[in-house]
């Protein structure tokens, strides 16, 4: 029986980054945070800044994807140009 190691690296390579999606970590860390019963001063001050990490990470992450989204769209264009020439 003879393995492809080829195949085996190449599906390994691609399969890579798969996975959860940063809004689905987002979303967990959010449910979680929201569980949260504080008993103390100081531990509702934690949850609050938590929540407020949590609402600026929302924030990037949704800026980092338009400008993902952006740079895809000219590389795109730039590889529809390189064809055309």
């Amino acid at each position: 029986m003879k393995i492809d190691l080829n195949s085996l690296t190449r599906n390994f390579i691609l399969s890579e980054g798969t996975g959860p999606t940063i809004n689905s970590w987002i979303q967990a860390l959010s449910e979680n945070i929201n569980a949260l019963k504080p008993h103390s001063l100081s531990e509702e001050r934690r949850v609050e800044v938590m929540k407020h990490n949590l609402r600026e990470l929302r924030r990037s992450s949704r800026r980092m994807q338009e400008q993902i989204n952006k740079l895809e769209e000219q590389v795109n264009i730039l590889q529809e140009e390189k064809k055309s020439d």
